[in-house]
């Protein structure tokens, strides 16, 4: 077992993966660890190793890393990797071990945490080992690979693209694509990861398992994507969700509003006269999501969409901004990729964009975990200007309270975004023979009265064209708005009969939330005072003090307040809680008292004390 040079500045030791090592100007740039068998071979290098780069955390590519860093070699791991690298203790605490129906390959993690230098970003451009890198992600065998894109020291350009190809058409294991029970989801990244490939246009592909693939790269990717489709064509749906990734990526709407076709919740373009454009939502690339039924932050993934089409059909490069009709990770876990990239602003209603900016201080459902800059808070019912074009804000309530209408003209038409308030049972093109789809969330805060009130600015504003989440554009005709009119009275009156929501009766609304606790997610590094501010609702129909106590386990001790509350109001007080000692996500909850009447402990928050990790 030694080294062997491969190409010019590029040394190869074969262990229980390919770990390469790359000739920089500040030392030596190793991309994968094996089983670390190579830390013994060292001295056979030109210069010594300054980074380590692991493509994807399955344990033949990674159980090396450890004792790499405490060798003092700094690790790098893609960003969506660092918790299950640096903590796979807490990642098998949480795997379900019996009736597994999800099959991710992440049983194959690392068994002991890695002190991880840094994470690799997607798309990101950086020196390490004074190597100039690119980080092209490339999901596949894992849902958060990245491959490592580097220009050779005799001008060629190379990938360092762990399991993403093997050898011309092949992967060297295809058992870790089928992500759930019976599909072949990763099948679906591979050939974005290919496709991807492609774009970039290498000249070398440095497997990790496998050969070196120093001519005709471009034929082995086209190759692998055509096995792939063979691959993914015995299994019913998977080439369906192939083809719209290798389609047209803009559809026309208008001449300045375009639908990007890649999206997975729909991004619409809005194009200026100057030659810019404002997306109304950014969330997942629709290849990323092909699969989607995970929840863990660390199963998807923001991927880069329709810029390729925007600089194809308008020159344009960037998107500028970004509106954002509603906080939900489809519709915006894209921005903070965008904002690093490229700058883009982000502009969002006042009534959720600290749901945006602040992600680990809530646990309302759908949170995008990574942090989004708001460049504008925009207060609603009041005119805003973007380029040429004038928008409004509208309270809108039922797929979630965190939202809002969206109202603006262009081409001489009247648009109205409605989030994902509204959908149709048979597509969007005969309103008068269509049924209603209901998409209320109540843990979203969906109100009694929240159809009412967006119902009553659609049918004033009578919008000719309706853009909204996962449904093409609507063309309005009177029978949509007699749907709209009826949507109100029906979802009202569904509630009505089936839980005690009169006006004279006591209740915390349709969504039954006596309230929360902001911060969600407290994390001090030594014990004191947990500070946070309480919001609860009064559920009676008249005026009433609210006791209210922070309580959390045995030796803790939280303080109390009383307020007074206007009928079914929120009203909201800082309270503290100190903890006795060490913990890690403890929960910590708000007990409410209304009218001398107990109601329980109403909302939690979790706190964690002297833990590394949250």
């Amino acid at each position: 077992m030694h080294w062997n040079p491969v190409l010019p500045g590029v040394w190869l030791f074969r262990d229980s993966c390919n770990v390469y090592a790359l000739e920089g100007k500040e030392g030596l740039l190793l991309i994968d660890a094996g089983t670390g068998a190579w830390l013994d071979t060292l001295d056979e290098l030109p210069q010594r190793p300054t980074a380590l780069l692991c493509t994807h955390y399955f344990r033949d590519h990674s159980a090396g890393a450890g004792a790499a860093a405490e060798q003092g070699i700094p690790v790098y791991v893609p960003e969506g990797e660092l918790a299950i690298f640096t903590d796979p203790e807490q990642h098998f605490r949480e795997r379900e071990t019996y009736i597994i129906y999800d099959n991710l390959w992440d049983h194959f993690a690392p068994i002991e945490g890695v002190k991880a230098a840094g994470a690799l970003r997607d798309y990101e451009l950086t020196t390490l080992a004074g190597v100039e890198i690119e980080v092209i992600p490339l999901p596949g065998v894992t849902f958060t690979q990245s491959g490592i894109g580097v220009t050779l020291s005799d001008g060629r350009r190379a990938v360092f693209c762990g399991e993403a190809i093997h050898s011309p058409g092949r992967m060297a294991r295809i058992a870790p694509l089928q992500y759930n029970y019976n599909d072949l989801s990763g099948a679906i990244q591979a050939d974005y990861s290919a496709r991807s490939l492609r774009e970039w246009r290498p000249d070398v592909l440095l497997p990790s398992l496998g050969e070196p693939i120093c001519t005709e790269a471009d034929a082995a990717l086209a190759l692998l994507q055509e096995n792939l489709r063979h691959l993914a064509a015995v299994r019913p749906g998977m080439v369906g969700q192939m083809d719209p990734l290798n389609s047209a990526p803009l559809e026309r709407i208008t001449d300045h509003v375009w639908l990007d076709r890649r999206s997975m919740a729909n991004t619409w373009y809005v194009i200026s006269d100057s030659g810019k454009a404002l997306a109304i939502d950014y969330g997942y690339h629709a290849a990323s999501t092909a699969w989607c039924h995970s929840a863990r932050p660390a199963r998807r993934r923001a991927l880069l969409h329709g810029l390729d089409g925007l600089k194809a059909q308008f020159g344009i490069d960037r998107v500028d901004v970004v509106l954002v009709s509603h906080f939900h990770d489809d519709h915006v876990c894209g921005i903070p990729v965008l904002q690093r990239l490229h700058g883009t602003e982000c502009w969002a209603a006042e009534n959720f964009a600290d749901l945006l900016e602040h992600p680990a201080a809530h646990s309302f459902p759908c949170c995008w975990p990574v942090a989004a800059r708001i460049d504008r808070r925009l207060p609603l019912e009041k005119e805003f200007t973007w380029e040429e074009y004038t928008f409004r804000l509208h309270p809108m309530n039922g797929h979630t309270r965190f939202a809002a209408l969206i109202g603006f003209e262009a081409d001489g038409k009247r648009f109205a975004h409605t989030g994902d308030q509204y959908f149709f049972t048979n597509g969007v093109a005969d309103f008068a023979a269509n049924g209603r789809a209901q998409n209320h969330v109540y843990r979203n805060g969906a109100l009694l009265d929240g159809y009412d009130v967006s119902g009553k600015w659609m049918l004033d504003w009578r919008p000719e064209i309706v853009l909204q989440g996962h449904q093409p554009a609507m063309f309005t005709d009177e029978a949509f708005f007699k749907h709209i009119a009826a949507w109100t009275e029906d979802y009202a009156e569904t509630h009505r009969r089936i839980m005690p929501l009169d006006d004279t009766e006591t209740h915390f609304n349709e969504d039954s939330w006596g309230g929360w606790i902001w911060p969600y997610r407290t994390h001090l590094n030594t014990v004191g005072p947990v500070k946070v501010t309480v919001t609860v609702r009064n559920p009676f129909p008249h005026p009433a003090e609210l006791q209210v106590r922070l309580v959390g386990p045995k030796g803790w001790h939280g303080s109390s307040v009383t307020l007074t509350a206007e009928p079914r109001a929120e009203v909201s007080a800082s309270l503290t809680i100190l903890p006795s000692g060490p913990c890690r996500r403890q929960p910590i909850a708000v007990e409410l008292s209304s009218a001398g009447q107990p109601f329980g402990q109403v909302a939690e928050a979790l706190v964690t004390v002297g833990n590394a990790q949250f």
